[in-house]
Order: structure tokens, then sequence, then C-alpha cells
């Protein structure tokens, strides 16, 4: 079992990170919404089975000299999309120059535009320069932050201009969120960036290629949480029709994507436009024929491990919260928080088997609620046949959106979620 301890810092104390000795501080370790960075994923990232990982999408990336492909990037929702990123951040933090951020944080997804992107992109980009050691008045720095003027002010194109870096990091986070909750200034942004786009990319791609040519590094720019998306049309606008936007500027750019868009049948036409696409598969628990599958099961039985001590959790409990994931690491994280609230209200200090079934029982009904009658006839299908190929295509994205079903890789299969599965099973008997 996994026993280095790591160290995070909370405010100003510095704390052991181990796994977790008491059921109150595995409720803390096994939160489903943290995606693991830092010394989190020092601590409790678990390498994937082998026809899981990224790492063909990272030798891709090695391989790949011209220093501005573009990359979509996606996986169902839960599968871990956001970890694997600040993972492979990690991998290529000595060959590049690193910009991650969260669009889903900074732009509003509700009513988004490719060039809200674009302009949120290059105050990144000015950011990162600046922390690179570029001064205010570099001519590259200057023109790019002249750009901003128009609707910026001169007083908050001051503040982006100071030398403290906090100050600058602040800028931007302003900015970005006035865009989010700010209609009619989003809205002068975009009619000026639409109409000034080209100038934009030419002080962005001046200042991507000084970047570039002083560190001698390639820069690779992350657009996390674009996935969240949740109107698939205007996800495919935004791909489809800002493609030659988006593929414009002079660097690297992996964009998160929604999974559902992969199923649509604009994908074939977005994905033309970018250099190469990458879906994350969830872990598999089982083969197609039913078979366990132990690679995957192991990794996720340490998933678990890594937060928790095995004296606080049964042999049982761990397989069965195996089990009941179907291999989406959200839900296996949630499902055993869920089984410590349920130790807890037992009064016992380890997690049970009942536990367990308590908190399967808890995502067995959020399932319950959302599946329509019509849907069970199509599940089956799925369940039974392990593909997609008897259902109609309006179902099936629809399924796979609220998790009903469950894509996994190789030559491709589809299965439902261990809790529908209990529902159909559950319907049979009766």
């Amino acid at each position: 079992m996994f026993r280095d301890l790591c160290y995070i810092i909370e405010g100003d104390i510095m704390a052991k990170i181990a796994p977790a000795k008491t059921l109150e501080e595995a409720y803390r370790y096994l939160n489903p919404l943290r995606p693991l960075q830092g010394e989190w994923l020092e601590t409790f990232y678990v390498e994937r089975p082998p026809d899981s990982r990224i790492d063909h999408l990272l030798e891709g990336l090695r391989m790949d000299i011209s220093g501005d492909d573009k990359t979509l990037f996606s996986g169902q929702q839960g599968a871990g999309e956001t970890t694997e990123l600040n993972r492979l951040s990690q991998e290529l933090q000595d060959s590049h120059i690193l910009i991650f951020f969260s669009a889903e944080e900074m732009l509003n997804l509700g009513d988004i535009h490719y060039t809200d992107l674009l302009v949120l992109l290059g105050l990144q980009v000015y950011r990162k320069a600046r922390a690179q050691g570029f001064a205010a008045d570099d001519q590259k720095v200057r023109d790019l932050l002249v750009w901003y003027e128009e609707y910026l002010g001169r007083d908050e194109t001051r503040r982006l201009q100071s030398e403290v870096s906090a100050e600058v990091n602040l800028g931007v986070v302003r900015f970005g969120t006035r865009l989010a909750q700010d209609a009619p200034f989003r809205a002068r942004v975009r009619n000026y960036s639409e109409a000034n786009l080209s100038d934009l990319l030419t002080h962005l791609n001046d200042l991507l290629t000084e970047l570039h040519q002083r560190s001698n590094q390639h820069i690779l720019v992350i657009v996390d949480g674009l996935d969240k998306i949740y109107d698939l049309r205007r996800a495919a606008e935004l791909f489809l029709h800002g493609a030659n936007a988006l593929i414009a500027p002079a660097c690297r750019i992996i964009y998160t994507v929604p999974f559902p868009l992969f199923y649509s049948h604009d994908f074939q036409q977005v994905r033309q436009q970018f250099h190469r696409n990458f879906l994350l598969p969830n872990v598999k628990v089982q083969e197609r024929n039913g078979a366990p599958y132990e690679l995957g099961r192991e990794m996720l039985r340490q998933v678990l491990l890594r937060r928790v001590q095995e004296e606080l959790i049964t042999r049982e409990a761990l397989e069965a919260l195996v089990e009941a994931s179907g291999g989406l690491l959200r839900e296996l994280l949630h499902l055993a928080r869920l089984s410590v609230l349920f130790a807890r209200n037992r009064k016992d200090t380890r997690i049970t088997l009942e536990d367990v079934e308590s908190a399967r029982r808890e995502v067995r009904n959020t399932f319950r609620r959302i599946l329509k009658a019509e849907d069970y006839e199509n599940l089956w299908k799925v369940y039974e046949g392990k593909s997609l190929a008897n259902i109609p295509p309006e179902a099936a994205d629809r399924l796979l959106h609220n998790l009903s079903i469950l894509e996994y890789d190789g030559e491709i299969w589809w299965d439902v979620h261990p809790a529908v599965r209990d529902l159909l099973e559950s319907a049979e008997d009766k």
C-alpha cells in the first residue's frame, strides 16, 4: 500500500498527506469534484491501465516538432480528464512553457463565442510573458496590450502593466469575471474582436514567437472546461465555425470539448480542422464478454487505498465500490464518500458492505428519477448487445450524456452504468 508522505500547504500550515486514518479524513480526501494537481497529484495519482492511458497523446505531442499543433481532448463526464491534463502538463513541463486555464471559470459557457476564447487566451499569454520576465514596455508586450485598451480602459490597462505579478494575475481574473457576468460588456468585446480579430492574432503571434525564441521551448496552452458546454449546437458552432481562428495562434493548444460532440454529425467536419483528437477512455472493470478485467479493478482499488487506510474499509466494501463505479473515477469517489457518511450514521469507524449498498441505492435512485419509460427498452438492448447499433442516435446521445450508458475502449463497446443495470434486473424480476 502507498505509504509515502507528501505535503500540502493550507494557509500557513504545513500538513502531511498520508492515507486517511479516520472517516473524517477519508471524507475530505474522497472529494469527487477535486481534480488532482500539485501535491495531491503526486500523492494520490494511480497509473491507468494501458488501454486507458494518455501515453499515445503524450508521445504524439513529443514527436510533433511543428510547435503549433492543435488537439481536441474529451472524455465521458467523470472520467478524470482534468487530472490527466494536469499529469500531461507535469510530463511536459521541462520542454514547454505551460499556460493552463479553465474556460468554465472565466467565461460564460451558456453564451460562448470563439472570439471570447481568443481574447482571454491573449491575456493569458500576456500574463505568462510577464511572468517569464518580459517588461511591460517590451514592444511586443505593449503592442498586444494596446489592442485591449479599447474596452479595458486606461486604468485597468495600467494595472496590467504593473511590475507586481499578483496585480497582473488579478487583472486577468477581473477581466474574465466581467466577460462572463456582464452581457453588455461581453457584446461590446465580441463586436470589437470580430472586427479586429486579425490585429489581435498578429500581436498575439508576435508575442508567442518572441516567447518561443527567448525560451527555446514550445508553448503549450491547455484550455480546460470547454467540455462542460451543455448546448451541443453551441459547441459545434464554436469548434466548426470558429475553427480557423482557434487554430491560428502560433503555439500548441489542447482544447477540451464536450463528449457528445464526438457522436454528432458535425464532428467529422470539426476534427478535420484540428491536428488530432483524443478521447480519454473509461477504466474497464470487465471485458465485453463479462469477464473481470483485473488491471482496471486493481487500479480503482489503489485510487481508494492511496486515500484511505485499509483498516477503514472492509475487503467486501472495497470490491463493491469498484464494481459499482463502472470505471468512472468520479463515481468511485462519490460512492466512497457517500459510504463514509452511512458508516458515520451507523456510529461505525469503517466502511462496510452495508454502507456501499446504501450509497449504491442513492445513485440508483438518481437514475430512476431521470430515466423515462421508453429508455428502459433502449438500455436493455445496450446491456445485452454491448452496442449502440439498435437504438436511435438521439436516444444514445442523451443516455451517454447522462451516464446511463458508458463507453469503453479497445474495439469500442458500450455497457449500462451499474446502477442502471440494477434497475433493469429489478424490472425483469418483477
